[in-house]
This record gives structure tokens, sequence and C-alpha cells, in this order.
């Protein structure tokens, strides 16, 4: 019997006390709104909610540091380290699905600009993205925004480079 080559997400929104998926598995999901979007699984140990449509990086830090753990991103984040923008609330000790691919919502630090680069630094607030290029942090780059935000709250966001 073949093996189908992609796997559907139906439910993104859902969090478990069981990992459902296996680690770096990428699942496909067509939302209603923003079309096809790229899921993966990762684990919130950080001892609080992780809140909704915020940017997550890898927990690489520590004696606990694996690929399936993750924190709120912080100031000149890797773009390599980012598991993606959460879409649901993360409680504490759960797994659940973020998105790492497509358009999402994701919330901003301020005022962002439609078609300017999305990035995962100098965001005040963890978690936070923002518009503002530095020198030399290229890096930081997590996608592009596609519309204009006056204040902090949530932008849709044309994620890349997450997968």
């Amino acid at each position: 019997m073949p093996v189908p080559d992609k796997v559907y997400l139906s439910t993104p929104s859902d969090t478990y006390t069981s990992a459902l998926g296996v680690t770096g598995e990428i699942r496909e999901h067509i939302h209603p709104t923003y079309g096809k979007q790229y899921y993966r699984m990762v684990k919130n140990d950080t001892g609080s909610t992780i809140a909704a449509n915020q940017a997550v990086v890898y927990d690489l830090t520590g004696t606990s540091a694996d690929a399936v753990k993750v924190k709120l991103s912080a100031v000149s984040a890797p773009a390599v380290t980012v598991a993606g923008i959460t879409q649901t609330a993360i409680p504490t000790g759960r797994w659940a699905w973020v998105c790492c691919g497509g358009q999402c919502l994701a919330t901003a630090d301020d005022t962002v600009t439609i078609a300017t680069l999305a990035t995962v630094q100098t965001a005040s607030t963890a978690g936070e993205v923002d518009d503002i290029a530095i020198a030399g942090k290229e890096h930081c780059i997590i996608g592009i925004f596609l519309e204009d935000k006056a204040s902090t709250g949530t932008v849709k966001v044309q994620l890349s480079n997450l997968m």
C-alpha cells in the first residue's frame, strides 16, 4: 500500500498531553481565510502559557535543550531558531501546532508597514515581531507583513524560512 506524501492537519488549534506527530514533521492545513498553511508540533515547557500569535523559538539552552521545546522569541533571535507563530495559546506542559509557513496572524511590536520584512529582532516584548531592519541582522527575517498596523496588535504575515 503506498504511503501518502502529504499529511493534512484538520485542527491546528488543538493542544495535547503527548506528541501526535514525529519530531520535525510538517503538516499542511487549508485555512478558510489564509489558504495553505504549514504546521509543526512543539512543546511548551516554560512553566507558563504561551499566548496565541506569538513568535516562538526552539529552547536550546540548559540541560533540557531539545528540538521540540519552545519559548517566546527574544531580541535578535536567528530565523533558524524560530519554530513558528502560535495560532492558539499553548498551556505549559502541552504539545501544540505552530504555523511555520504560509499566511497567519502574528502580534506586531508597535507600528508595521505592508510589504516590509517581518523580523524577530528589536521587539520590546518577547514573542512579538517587528519591521525594523538593523544592519547585519538579516538572519532575523521570518517573512513579510501583508498589511499595515498602526499600533501593537495582530497583523497578517506571510512566513518563510521556517521550514
